[in-house]
């Protein structure tokens, strides 16, 4: 399970994407002289320890393990991106270890309350008709299908901006591992209810590999919503704003039928969210290598407040075809009676 959204807490379950649901030994490569290297001796915080590394990283995840004896003392965690830019960083630092026996609270490895369902409805949009999103999803373009937003996330699009970054920065490069083939960047106008569920995250198309989408952690029916990376309390899941935007989930079980729009009582019953229409669709390349989309997230990331730059950038990739100003042409795409609904 993954705990967030700080003092408001919600909940994910990962169990979906485990072969061994269960306990994890974050130690036991350690042990093991094939996945190990010993590094001799190191100091932590003034503790002393014996300094592991993990040996078949590949060049991208990278581990060490300083134990003192069988009690881990510092566990770090890396995982680097292709060029140069390192990705994300974890580190564990562990105080003395002291064995309990049978006196520990078994009620310490519960299961959390917030575990047991998703978060409900937002309260402020119950009840409430269905506001307008201009949406953009980064996303493959081999066939119609990867134009299909059901079980996809989306974002506004200051939150599309600081995705894409999130994307690029860690992997700067043609061929990403991460993005399940992603060369297009499409804008849509939609309807959705605003009383929103839990965000789940959602992954892959039907054209990639693996075949997808997979969504978890999230309402079935229900939009869901968050500011990106689970920031802020309850995730700003109900918050009228978020400095960084906000990603949308769109269940399949949620789309309304062509000609419908989500009703005064969505949150309780029906169908949450439409298209109306697919505004654009541009080449990857354009917004990335022609207007060096990327320098402005880094630029953006080094000053620390928000992602001006970037958001613009995308604004006006969308805004003309003029390259002049920040323009791209439209690819056009599929009509909507093309996509496959299933």
């Amino acid at each position: 399970y993954q705990l967030s959204g700080s003092s408001q807490r919600i909940c994910r379950s990962f169990s979906g994407f485990s072969r061994a649901p269960g306990f994890h030994d974050m130690f036991s490569w350690a042990s093991n002289p094939l996945l190990s290297e010993f590094l001799g001796s190191h100091s932590v915080a003034g503790r002393q320890c014996t300094l592991w590394k993990f040996r078949l990283g590949l060049g991208l995840v990278h581990q060490t393990l300083c134990a003192d004896g069988n009690a881990p003392v510092e566990l770090n965690i890396s995982l680097a991106g292709h060029t140069k830019v390192s990705g994300y960083s974890m580190s564990f630092r562990f105080e003395k270890l002291e064995a309990q026996g049978s006196d520990v609270d078994p009620e310490l490895l519960d299961k959390p309350g917030e575990c047991e369902t998703v978060a409900p409805a937002c309260s402020n949009g119950r009840g409430e008709g269905p506001l307008a999103l201009d949406a953009y999803v980064f996303h493959p373009g081999m066939s119609a299908i990867d134009y299909d937003l059901g079980d996809q996330n989306v974002a506004d699009l200051t939150g599309d901006a600081v995705f894409i970054c999130a994307d690029r920065m860690q992997n700067n490069s043609a061929s990403s591992f991460i993005d399940h083939n992603y060369t297009r960047i499409s804008r849509y106008s939609l309807l959705v209810a605003p009383a929103y569920g839990q965000y789940a995250a959602c992954n892959g198309y039907p054209d990639t590999s693996p075949p997808g989408p997979t969504c978890f952690g999230g309402d079935t029916r229900l939009v869901g919503r968050e500011a990106p990376l689970f920031a802020g309390d309850g995730e700003l899941r109900c918050a009228s704003k978020s400095p960084i935007g906000f990603w949308y989930g769109l269940p399949k079980a949620g789309r309304c039928m062509k000609g419908r729009a989500p009703g005064l009582d969505a949150w309780k019953s029906g169908c949450t969210w439409s298209v109306l229409k697919r505004l654009k669709t541009i080449d990857q390349k354009c917004l990335l290598d022609d207007h060096s989309f990327v320098r402005q997230c880094f630029e953006d990331v080094q000053e620390g407040k928000g992602f001006p730059r970037s958001t613009a950038a995308l604004a006006a990739a969308f805004s003309s075809e003029d390259a002049s100003k920040g323009g791209c042409p439209d690819l056009g795409g599929p009509d909507r009676d093309e996509l496959l609904v299933v």
